[in-house]
């Protein structure tokens, strides 16, 4: 039992790691269509998962059985917008920002129990509000300048916030559902993302107005498109549905907290950006804030 928990703990770690890789191969990437790019890093995570389903019989069961699951399609569609949302705001914005932002949907799902008459605590709402002020820090130098980057880094951080939204309407749907007893199985939601998600998205490249440049890739391009499909979209999709099942909430959800410390280590390592003065602030507030709502909920449960 303890090397099972700890190799999932590993698991848990590795996805973090790999998460926090994804800005970086979207910005070694061209100037592509984020459409494009997206599409590309699931149809590549698709081809990946492939032989999988069709070695691994409970994987096949798996997936069967969400094909016939209706509110597994609109889990797989949230995912994918996050994806899409996600790859956009990497390109617009420093990947250590994006990356952070990312990390708020703690925000979110606090405003939706709100919504349903489930009242947050002092403690949680202490959280959200160090959070905000982090993220206000954060966007502070982006708002006060003008000129066309620093309006496309406003909008890549606004899509980053959005892309977070949208991973917390997923978390708190399949919140629901699992308290219902009627969850689908998250490893199964994320193969049906890949292959829904890849073929509306290659529709969406083929049918667009905007020229998709695949023309202009090269070979070391492809190379990159292979390591966002593999490293950053299909192995730690799979792995945080392996680490959700086997560990507590908590310590998956704190380990998600590592995602934007290893953005912003390997943005300076292999990008060499710079973070600007009020992102530590704002970043400390920002995970302090989410910290205080992960630990408190998962006390409470």
């Amino acid at each position: 039992m303890l090397l099972v928990q700890t190799n999932t703990l590993l698991i848990a770690g590795l996805t973090s790691l790999l998460w926090g890789l994804t800005g970086i191969f979207v910005r070694l990437l061209p100037a592509l269509p984020p459409l494009t790019v997206t599409a590309g890093r699931l149809l590549v995570a698709l081809l990946v998962i492939l032989p999988i389903l069709g070695l691994v019989r409970s994987a096949r069961q798996q997936f069967a059985s969400i094909l016939a699951h209706p509110i597994a399609y609109t889990l797989a569609l949230l995912l994918t917008g996050y994806y899409l949302l996600a790859t956009t705001a990497f390109q617009l914005a420093p990947v250590a920002e994006v990356a952070l932002l990312l990390s708020t949907p703690p925000l979110f799902v606090l405003s939706f129990r709100r919504i349903r008459h489930d009242i947050p605590s002092r403690t949680e709402v202490s959280g959200a509000l160090l959070a905000v002020l982090g993220i206000c820090l954060i966007l502070a130098p982006a708002l006060a300048s003008t000129g066309e980057s620093s309006i496309n880094h406003l909008i890549g951080n606004i899509l980053a916030v959005c892309a977070a939204g949208l991973t917390a309407i997923y978390a708190y749907t399949y919140r629901l559902l699992h308290e219902r007893g009627t969850a689908p199985e998250t490893i199964g939601v994320s193969l049906l993302t890949f292959v829904s998600g890849s073929a509306v998205l290659v529709l969406m490249v083929i049918f667009s107005p905007t020229p998709a440049m695949l023309e202009t890739l090269t070979g070391k391009d492809l190379l990159i498109f292979l390591g966002i499909g593999v490293f950053s979209t299909a192995i730690p999709s799979l792995g945080f549905a392996i680490a959700s099942s086997h560990l507590p909430a908590v310590v998956t959800a704190t380990t998600s907290l590592l995602i934007p410390l290893f953005a912003g280590l390997f943005a300076f390592l292999i990008l060499g950006e710079t973070l600007s003065p009020m992102f530590i602030p704002g970043g400390f507030l920002v995970l302090a804030g989410i910290a205080m709502i992960i630990h408190h909920g998962t006390n409470k449960s």
